[in-house]
């Protein structure tokens, strides 16, 4: 191994003791559209800082639970704009009415966020994109729906929320596949369906991450029972709907868009991350090629529960690093795993590879 090399690459990981952020989507807000005129009355700072608070609430919208995230609407402006590390205005244009329409990417600072939350006891999200495949199950008036039938079934996938809720963003649904074997094992337990088997399901098959989902409707009455299953963790869910009785295509079109809602609750509740309670892992990672060194820690620098590693130890045949981060340690696992890195752990001791 060549001597200048290895010193370099210790160097760079000795010197990286400070805080570590990477570019992550999750503090990223982009193309936040600001409309206004500008006049001696409404100056560009003014539409900046539109686009500030814009950004903010699709930010908490997006990072925070339900709850917490409407706690933060009120935040002062000075506030936010402190929070804001960086932003581009990557499209200026007037309309037909004279007003000016900017389009900005903003990417608040990482470690002021964490601050933030953690100055209010609130912990963030750390969820990215997934997919789900979903068997929705209509029960109308005592009646199974499946397939052709199926309000639910039939509109799942292409039913947007006109007010762009985050679910249509981050997960991407994929309707289980017709099966009759399902239709006669959901028909076998018709009369008591809350019990039903999610891993009888034949059209989860091969799927890591799949919904079960039995709406009830009946008597002017709107539920649905949610049965998930990701990242092999199993959560049940109830919860009651709105129900219009001179239209039902608005309570079941209600219905689709505030159970997604729900889902995204639950992927989020999966993945909270307490910014109070960091936490430190020594791993080893086993050098094969000089190049393995650089390629870990541009990996390091694109995981953002990772607050900060270290050099313990380095020779020709390995690295002993500390990693402090925050949340479990089960995602940084996934996390790396994701990357191309092989992880075995043996009485508690990881060792790592490049592949």
């Amino acid at each position: 191994m060549n001597k200048f090399f290895c010193i370099f690459c210790i160097l760079l990981f000795i010197s990286k003791t400070e805080n570590v952020f990477s570019n992550s989507l999750i503090y990223d807000v982009n193309n936040v559209e600001i409309k206004g005129k500008i006049n001696k009355n409404s100056t560009s700072d003014k539409l900046i800082q539109a686009a500030f608070e814009k950004a903010f609430i699709l930010f908490v919208d997006k990072a925070l639970l339900k709850k917490n995230a409407r706690n933060l609407y009120n935040t002062k402006s000075e506030t936010i704009k402190d929070l804001v590390l960086t932003y581009q205005i990557v499209k200026n244009k007037k309309d037909n009415n004279k007003q000016n329409i900017s389009v900005f990417n903003i990417k608040f600072d990482p470690k002021k966020i964490n601050i933030f939350l953690a100055e209010r006891g609130i912990s963030y999200a750390d969820i990215s994109n997934i997919s789900l495949t979903i068997l929705p199950v209509l029960i109308k008036n005592k009646e199974i729906f499946l397939y052709e039938e199926n309000f639910f079934y039939k509109n799942w996938v292409d039913l947007k929320d006109s007010n762009k809720n985050i679910s249509d963003k981050l997960i991407n649904y994929n309707l289980a596949l017709e099966n009759i074997e399902d239709l006669e094992y959901i028909n076998s337990i018709a009369q008591n369906l809350d019990l039903i088997d999610r891993k009888k399901i034949i059209s989860f098959d091969g799927n890591k991450n799949y919904i079960l989902l039995i709406i009830y409707s009946a008597e002017n009455k709107l539920k649905a029972f949610i049965k998930t299953t990701i990242k092999n963790k199993d959560i049940d869910r109830n919860i009651e709907l709105n129900f219009y009785p001179k239209d039902e295509n608005k309570s079941y079109v209600e219905a689709i868009i505030d159970i997604k809602k729900e889902i995204i609750q639950i992927w989020k509740e999966q993945n909270l991350i307490d910014v109070n309670t960091p936490s430190f892992l020594d791993f080893f990672l086993q050098t094969k090629a000089t190049k393995d060194y650089l390629k870990l820690k541009s990996i390091l620098d694109t995981i953002d529960i990772i607050e900060s590693y270290s050099v313990l130890e380095m020779t020709n045949k390995y690295s002993k690093i500390r990693l402090k981060y925050k949340g479990k340690v089960s995602k940084i696992r996934d996390k790396l795993t994701e990357q191309g890195i092989n992880i075995q752990i043996t009485d508690n001791i990881w060792r790592l590879t490049i592949k």
